[in-house]
């Protein structure tokens, strides 16, 4: 294990909605390069002590060629592992630190990037759900309101993880929303909420990377 220091370029801040007390973010899937990337890193306020594990080998950008036949629905059914892109060719990713980002090259996240959309508790949401954990807790993408986007500890109950996938015109194209608000791409980088799914930005493209974990 090795204390990661932050990236030294910053962008838009995007609120992590952790629990303070030493959290460390662990690797729950294949490790990735340590490298530096040109994407966008979102500094958060960190408890002491927070560390990642030393990534085992670097992980090749992901492309749309890589969706193939995969079946729609099984995109957000839970069976399935996805990128996040947004329009303008970056990748939703979490951070070290614990909160989420967008990078021009996820092959450079110090923590696993990718992420399993499944139901959750109230008919027609989902939890987005990320591939690293936090002290072995699975963590969501949540979005509590005041243009806040972070994680917090699964719970399909929680209306602020309770978020609306929906289907544009090419179904790996979907907005992601709850009563907070649609998550957009922030052009400075990182994550915002808007309140209408009127502009690109609002649009995200998933991308199947093979079967998620039972």
């Amino acid at each position: 294990m090795i204390t990661t220091t932050p990236r030294t370029r910053l962008p838009r801040l995007v609120g992590a909605s952790l629990a303070a007390g030493g959290l460390a973010l662990a690797l729950a899937a294949c490790g990735t390069d340590d490298a530096s990337g040109d994407g966008a890193t979102t500094p958060v306020a960190t408890p002491d002590g927070m560390t990642s594990p030393t990534p085992d080998a670097p992980t090749p950008t992901p492309t749309s060629d890589d969706a193939g036949g995969t079946d729609p629905a099984a995109l957000t059914d839970g069976s399935t592992v996805v990128d996040i892109a947004t329009y303008a060719s970056t990748w939703v990713v979490t951070t070290v630190e614990g909160a989420v980002t967008t990078l021009e090259n996820p092959s450079t996240s110090e923590v696993p990037y990718t992420w399993v959309i499944e139901p959750a508790g109230a008919e027609g949401t989902s939890l987005v759900r990320s591939s690293a954990t936090t002290d072995d807790r699975d963590m969501c993408l949540n979005l509590p309101g005041d243009d806040v986007v972070g994680l917090a500890e699964c719970d399909p109950a929680d209306p602020n993880q309770q978020l609306r996938v929906t289907a544009l015109d090419r179904p790996e194209q979907v907005n992601l929303s709850n009563e907070s608000g649609y998550l957009v791409a922030d052009p400075e980088g990182g994550l915002a909420v808007a309140a209408e799914p009127g502009s690109p930005a609002s649009v995200f493209t998933l991308t199947a990377r093979g079967p998620a974990e039972a």
